[in-house]
């Protein structure tokens, strides 16, 4: 037995956990196991990918199987992580479609959570670009399901939280690119109004995310800096020699948990001061991939930061015509009762995939908490307040919610029907989902 935890370390779980290396020996476990999670590379941030009876991690069954140059496709196994794709194709002129703010989810992972990135509004989710899935069934048969072929058992797959099968492949499309660089420009926004304006007015380029500054007050209230991206040229390249650049190494790695006290109202209103004045400068440049898309990544164990009790994450979608009324009331509750958000970041989203998965249409906010029963309550409320209106959260980043505050959007009943009975987590038995 061992505690496994999501990314926030929090909750932490007792759990067996078993590392298949092939598809008969995975079966061989599904076959004596009544009831078991799938789990990926553990990225996503709560209780969503651990099972206390049997937790099944996927992470060596991470083979590439098929290439194709011409056309962009790869066919995998679901274990293989995003980082390997990049290291691999990045060289060949291809790149992810769509990738999360970390480059160590798997797969497996991604299509189950459906993941999105900084392009959703144009490009949508993962899940826009897989082709056909694959996945062990409730009788423990291999069923191949696709837009065209057992499209709803494809569909609720996507998104689905890895509770419709255990994934074992995929086939999934890759985007043709010139280099591995990024032509980013920076907006500053003086208050959430032009925050929300200033993704209105670029709708046509392709990523765009916002930093904003949770404590700042007065006239300043929700300002942000908005960094849009678009791929760079070849020939665009005049200063830097180098078309694909290789993942950079880590900076630096926490070795340790830091003390919980350290993140406070104070020190967060602190950084946030800091990161503004020296954003709000430098408003062009050229970033290589690693640093536009995983800035997080060069820090090792950066989740230690927030303590040995670990922290959540809390994602919600709001649709556009209450993000200005929504997003001022989280605002302000987070300044009138929380410890601070190290984190908060604000996304556009396009129309979505429906089913189980998260995006939609609308204005996504993310924001990380301490785990502290402060923090655990404030989440709550801030549920309440986007459930009043309308809107929804990630699952993958839920730590907190109960089935009373989980609201579903899809047809429940339906979802039972493609739904593995044997599938079970320690967060789709909190939501009762």
């Amino acid at each position: 037995m061992s505690k496994l935890s999501g990314w926030g370390r929090f909750p932490k779980i007792e759990t067996r956990e078993i590392i298949p290396q092939s598809e008969s020996q995975l079966i061989e476990i599904l076959r004596h196991s009544e009831s078991y999670i799938p789990r990926g590379n553990g990225r996503s941030y709560g209780d969503s990918a651990v099972n206390k009876n049997l937790t099944i991690t996927m992470t060596r069954m991470n083979r590439f199987i098929k290439w194709n140059q011409e056309r962009g496709e790869l066919v995998a196994e679901s274990g293989v992580l995003i980082a390997d794709i990049i290291d691999t194709f990045l060289p060949r002129g291809w790149f992810p479609y769509v990738t999360p703010g970390t480059k160590f989810v798997t797969l497996g992972g991604a299509i189950a959570c459906d993941v999105h990135g900084k392009n959703h509004h144009k490009e949508g989710s993962f899940g826009n670009h897989v082709n056909w899935i694959e996945i062990i069934n409730e009788k423990n048969e291999v069923i191949r399901c696709s837009p065209s072929k057992n499209s709803e058992l494809f569909h609720w797959t996507i998104g689905g939280m890895g509770l419709t099968g255990v994934i074992i492949r995929c086939s999934i499309q890759l985007k043709k690119v010139e280099s591995g660089w990024i032509k980013q420009h920076k907006i500053v926004n003086n208050n959430l109004n032009e925050t929300l304006q200033s993704f209105y007015d670029h709708q046509d380029v392709t990523y765009s995310v916002a930093w904003i500054d949770c404590l700042a007050t007065g006239k300043s209230f929700g300002r942000s800096i908005l960094m849009l991206g678009e791929h760079a040229k070849e020939d665009e390249l005049l200063a830097n020699p180098v078309v694909y650049p290789k993942r950079k190494n880590q900076i630096i790695s926490l070795p340790f948990d830091a003390p919980s006290f350290l993140l406070n109202n104070f020190t967060v209103l602190l950084f946030n001061k800091l990161y503004f004045n020296l954003n709000k400068s430098k408003r062009s440049s050229y970033k290589d991939w690693d640093s536009y898309f995983y800035p997080l990544d060069s820090i090792g164990d950066w989740n230690r930061m927030y303590g040995k009790k670990g922290f959540f994450q809390f994602q919600c979608l709001l649709p556009k015509e209450d993000s200005e009324e929504g997003y001022t009331k989280i605002l302000t509750t987070i300044q009138n009762k929380s410890s601070g958000s190290f984190l908060a970041v604000l996304k556009d989203f396009g129309s979505g995939n429906g089913h189980l998965s998260f995006p939609r249409e609308g204005l996504t906010l993310a924001l990380d908490f301490k785990a502290s029963k402060k923090n655990i309550a404030l989440g709550k409320e801030l549920t309440d307040i986007v459930n009043d209106l309308g809107g929804s959260f990630y699952l993958a980043k839920d730590a907190i919610m109960d089935a009373d505050q989980f609201n579903p959007s899809f047809n429940k009943d339906e979802f039972l029907n493609y739904r593995n009975s044997s599938i079970k987590s320690e967060h789709s038995a909190r939501i009762k989902l």
